[in-house]
């Protein structure tokens, strides 16, 4: 199998013209370098040289070895510097999550972290939490923004409570409780309604119906989903009131928010689930200290 020192060898020889110039410039005696050479000659089975007393100038095999070996010596530079990369964190994949609620979160930790290291890359993946929690432990997901209560995780896996969200309904502008300050459980009785929805699990979904039935009201629910861009398109269309938790700062525009008080004890709490890096300069300790930097 070819070695890179004499490959390295062979193309010092090559650019400096004589043994005796590549043996400075690589700081070795004649002897050893001549005998890579050599090495290198009876591997290949042809000869890389004319020797004369002017120096040594490459056969034409040898000046097709140097083009080759060159670009192959520039690539195996190339993959120490990118190794080096990887070994002080500023080179990698963070393999992210989150539910909807996080993505601002999310796209801001992106936009910091890939201005600051341009070799840093990130892979993101929607989903409910049950999902977000499966893909860390099956170790798909680096981390995930999820919501709480968690119902089981690995125990390898660490917690990090972030925000806690308000439960709020979400209509249009022109609908009749965007003119309330607050609004109640008997009001949005009456109106069509879009939930979010863990696709398993016990979550708001459940949380919010309990509530209803607790004070004798029956909810017309319109639609459910996991994902919160349907139920703001419904908002918008006029098609339904969208009842979610939501931090204060993600409130979509065009949208009129109203508190549900009655539903205070019901409201989400936002958290990172991770599994901690192996080193403190990776890419994944970058994300989560930026996305833990405004814990709760």
């Amino acid at each position: 199998m070819l070695k890179l020192r004499l490959l390295h060898y062979f193309c010092t020889v090559v650019e400096q013209g004589s043994v005796s110039a590549a043996a400075g410039v690589l700081f070795i005696a004649q002897p050893p370098l001549s005998k890579g050479l050599q090495q290198l000659e009876e591997l290949l089975g042809v000869q890389l040289f004319f020797r004369s007393s002017k120096g040594m100038q490459p056969t034409e095999a040898g000046r097709h070895l140097y083009q080759r070996a060159g670009a192959l010596l520039r690539q195996s530079r190339e993959i120490e510097d990118e190794m080096k990369g990887f070994a002080d964190g500023q080179r990698g994949v963070v393999r992210i999550g989150t539910v909807s609620m996080g993505i601002p979160r999310v796209t801001a930790m992106i936009q910091t972290l890939g201005d600051a290291c341009p070799t840093i890359g990130f892979s993101l993946q929607q989903g409910d939490t049950q999902h977000l929690t499966e893909l860390l432990e099956m170790y798909r997901l680096d981390a995930a923004l999820i919501h709480l209560p968690l119902t089981s995780a690995a125990p390898d896996l660490k917690l990090l409570p972030l925000a806690r969200s308000r439960f709020q309904t979400l209509c249009h502008p022109d609908s009749p409780l965007a003119a309330q300050p607050r609004i109640t459980l008997a009001q949005l009785a009456g109106v069509p309604l879009a939930l979010l929805r863990r696709k398993s699990g016990f979550g708001v979904y459940e949380r919010v119906l309990q509530s209803f039935t607790r004070a004798g009201l029956t909810p017309r629910i319109l639609a459910d989903t996991s994902d919160i861009a349907p139920l703001i398109a419904l908002v918008k269309q006029r098609a339904a009131v969208a009842l979610l938790p939501v931090l204060p700062d993600d409130i979509p525009p065009g949208i009129v928010a109203r508190d549900v008080p009655e539903l205070d004890d019901v409201a989400d709490e936002l958290a990172l689930l991770y599994r901690a890096p192996l080193s403190a300069d990776s890419p994944l300790h970058r994300a989560i200290a930026f996305l833990g930097q405004t814990a709760a």
